[in-house]
């Protein structure tokens, strides 16, 4: 059994708690009140940035033949996945400079900085299985929420989820987790990805209740 799909296991109980998240489920519903979507994607840019300097401190770690694909990850990220949220941010009248000047929240902050500790601490297989439960919840969640879809009437909500369906979103989890499957300690592995996984949950949380500094 591949060492990702042992975790996927072990993180049944937060997975299924992640998929079912009423955020989740609202979006692909397409009833999920604008001012969380919008929250959540102004929150979401700060989240990509520290996604994308986790991977390239990975890639400074790393030998050749990883940093080489660590850093087309995070090229991707800086590319494709960015022009797709600048475009996304434009369809409801905002801009990357208005995502620049929002404030990350605190469970925003939290995760970020664990993806970034974990990068520079750990191993770069330890970095990348934190960073994997990002990639492969969102294409979960696709997956299984697919037929809830299929009747959304928010268009714009249609087309951010359809990106997570698409085969390059498969193919991005399979490459990273061929990764992680290489891994020499998998119990730092599977702690790292059990971590970031509640932060995931933690961050539709964050988004469902607009959360904000209480001080």
């Amino acid at each position: 059994m591949r060492i990702t799909e042992v975790m996927r296991m072990d993180g049944e109980q937060v997975w299924s708690g992640i998929v079912k998240h009423p955020f989740v489920v609202e979006l692909y519903e397409g009833v999920l009140p604008d001012e969380k979507f919008r929250y959540y994607l102004l929150q979401d840019y700060a989240y990509l940035n520290g996604l994308i300097r986790s991977l390239c401190v990975i890639a400074s770690k790393s030998d050749r033949d990883l940093m080489r694909r660590v850093l087309s990850l995070a090229h991707s990220e800086v590319t494709i996945e960015m022009e797709n949220y600048r475009r996304m941010l434009s369809q409801i009248d905002l801009s990357l400079a208005d995502a620049m000047s929002v404030e990350p929240a605190p469970t925003n902050v939290a995760y970020t900085n664990f993806l970034l500790s974990s990068a520079y601490s750990k191993s770069p297989l330890v970095g990348l299985a934190a960073l994997l439960p990002c990639f492969w919840s969102y294409a979960e969640i696709a997956e299984r929420h697919r037929g809830r879809l299929e009747h959304n009437g928010n268009q714009l909500y249609r087309q951010w989820a359809s990106v997570y369906l698409a085969d390059e979103t498969k193919d991005l989890v399979e490459e990273i987790r061929v990764l992680v499957d290489e891994v020499e300690d998998p119990g730092d592995a599977e702690k790292a990805f059990m971590i970031a996984s509640r932060y995931e949950f933690m961050f539709w949380e964050m988004a469902y209740r607009l959360e904000g500094w209480s001080i």
